[in-house]
């Protein structure tokens, strides 16, 4: 690969810190005169290898510790590796924590001004772009107060609106659109979507599996410091979730199975069988659902605590029939066996609509104090789903899942990521956009 389209390339890269068991042991080392150690390297990233593309937007998933921190500060510079070597070819802007590059006791402004210094922009440059981080930041007259008064909403707001307005070629984000009110989110999205748009490398972090889904081409999932798996976003995202939502010897398999590649990883585009679409869709005019045997799902995850079992699942028409070819507008019945071998107590069901992507769509859920399932006896009981289908033509999944209390804490009993697929086909010739239709009517008279 050609070194002028990578953007970022880490070789080898470890960065440890050295423990000691007691204080005196640190001084005791530093006045050692035959170099003895007393001290234990405790490694963050060891020996961690990653080549990122211009123009890629690479998401982030592990749980705190895994050493994502660390990775970022070490591209961005902050920390410096102890092994290994870090080629980073483009301006890098990085929002790593909330107010990450200002000072808490100047205001807002000076810290734009501030922050740009640090990152070599002259005063001019800044002054340039202060109307568009000021109006993009929304955060009023406390543009003129110090940091220390900012709420932390506040000071997402005014890092991001720095980050995003330098021009970076990379953008590293940490966490930073968890924070904010929804409007804010919104504006976040449409910026970064811009920057998708202009071809800028983008490192996104986050807890948030669907936003990892919605934004990011290819993701990696980090344990311990090192790469676990390295994919398309839907794939990383489902272990990492298959991973946190099971018991700690199903994550000792799960981490030592895909250390040893002995998991078959598929990415979306081959999670499931390629059929002809026009012999699948009839025609374009059909309006009635129907079944296609061939067209199942091949990249069913599956999450089973205390043998609990979903099987069977499957989608049903109004007269009971199995489709699998679902038209907009029309009514159908998620089933599925629920298998229960002990007693749980408030159980509670979960199913998802996602699209190819991994995107959610829609959530729902029996989780309300007053709907849970008080106690489930061992056995075996039919669960049915009731819901419209106001979804555009496209590929879809649905994940199953089912949570409970068995000893004190309510725990993951069943989750099953793209459980079942369907296909949501055209019902006259009719030019859809988007992910759903609200069936709008336009009308217009004289006024």
């Amino acid at each position: 690969m050609q070194t002028n389209s990578i953007a970022i390339k880490l070789t080898n890269i470890s960065k440890y810190y050295k423990l000691y068991n007691a204080p005196k042991d640190r001084l005791k080392e530093a006045l050692s005169i035959s170099g003895k150690q007393y001290h234990k390297k405790f490694y963050a990233t060891k020996n961690l290898n990653l080549e990122i593309k211009k123009g890629e937007v690479l998401g982030i998933v592990g749980k705190n510790g895994s050493g994502k921190s660390t990775l970022l500060k070490l591209i961005t510079g902050v920390l410096t590796p102890d092994e290994g070597s870090i080629e980073v070819n483009g301006k890098i802007s990085a929002l790593l924590e909330l107010g990450s590059g200002f000072n808490p006791e100047f205001t807002g402004m000076q810290n734009i001004f501030f922050y740009g210094t640090i990152l070599g922009f002259t005063k001019q440059e800044m002054e340039e772009k202060l109307d568009n981080i000021i109006a993009f930041a929304d955060i009023g007259d406390f543009i003129y107060q110090p940091l220390k008064t900012y709420s932390s909403g506040m000071k997402s707001r005014l890092g991001f609106a720095v980050a995003v307005h330098i021009d970076p070629e990379i953008l590293i984000l940490d966490e930073v659109l968890s924070v904010g009110d929804l409007l804010f989110r919104r504006k976040c999205y449409a910026k970064m979507e811009e920057f998708f748009k202009g071809g800028k490398t983008i490192i996104y972090v986050s807890h948030d599996s669907n936003s990892i889904n919605e934004l990011c081409t290819r993701a990696i999932f980090l344990l311990d410091g090192n790469i676990i798996l390295d994919a398309d976003a839907k794939t990383v995202t489902t272990f990492y979730q298959k991973y946190i939502f099971s018991n700690k010897e199903d994550q000792k398999q799960i981490i030592i199975n895909l250390s040893t590649n002995s998991i078959n990883v598929k990415t979306h585009k081959d999670s499931y069988k390629i059929i002809n679409t026009n012999k699948m869709e009839k025609n374009n005019l059909t309006e009635k659902a129907y079944f296609i045997k061939s067209f199942q799902t091949s990249s069913l995850k599956v999450v089973q605590n205390y043998s609990v079992d979903i099987i069977q699942p499957k989608i049903l028409t109004k007269d009971n029939e199995q489709v699998n070819m679902l038209i907009m507008g029309e009514e159908y019945f998620l089933t599925y066996i629920l298998k229960v071998p002990l007693s749980i107590k408030n159980l509670s069901y979960g199913a998802q609509i996602k699209g190819i992507n991994g995107q959610l769509i829609s959530n729902a859920s029996l989780k309300n104090a007053n709907t849970f399932v008080e106690l489930m006896k061992p056995g075996e009981y039919l669960v049915t789903w009731s819901f419209t289908c106001l979804l555009t033509p496209n590929t879809y999944y649905i994940d199953t899942s089912t949570t409970g209390i068995v000893n004190i804490d309510r725990e993951v009993l069943f989750r099953g990521y793209d459980h079942v697929i369907f296909k949501v086909i055209k019902q006259k010739e009719t030019y859809y956009q988007g992910i759903v239709t609200l069936n709008q009517e336009i009308k217009h008279e004289k006024n």
